[in-house]
């Protein structure tokens, strides 16, 4: 009985292997480096958080929520862990009489830094 033709790779091109390994690599670790822009989905995402005010915080056993106002006066609820704001903010913590957000800030030499930015409860005129 004869064995089957065996088949030597030797000095012949790998189509499974990789045409531009260097370049490969390089976009690798830049990707490690940066973090990808999150994506806005919603439409609290698309406002910077200087046009953005709440106008009532809602205290519940299962979690504060806060009403939150835009420029044009549409309200959303909000929540912790709701992103808000163009840096990809997002709600760390509801209090008594503000909202706590913490976003991602790209500085000029391209590091990210964490910020939390305050947003707090804007009281009825005439009220100290």
């Amino acid at each position: 009985m004869q064995l089957a033709a065996s088949y030597d790779a030797e000095g012949r091109f790998d189509p499974f292997e990789p045409l531009f390994k260097e370049q490969q690599t390089q976009s690798m670790s830049s990707s490690k480096d940066k973090r990808s822009k999150r994506i806005p989905q919603t439409p609290l995402e698309k406002v910077a958080l200087a046009q953005l005010k709440v106008t009532a915080i809602i205290r519940a056993s299962s979690g504060n929520r806060a009403l939150v106002e835009d420029a044009t006066g549409k309200g959303y609820v909000v929540k912790v862990g709701t992103y808000m704001g163009l840096n990809s903010g997002q709600v760390v913590r509801i209090d008594n009489d503000r909202v706590l957000v913490e976003e991602e800030i790209e500085n000029i030499a391209g590091e990210l830094t964490v910020e939390n930015q305050e947003l707090k409860l804007q009281k009825p005129a005439g009220e100290l």
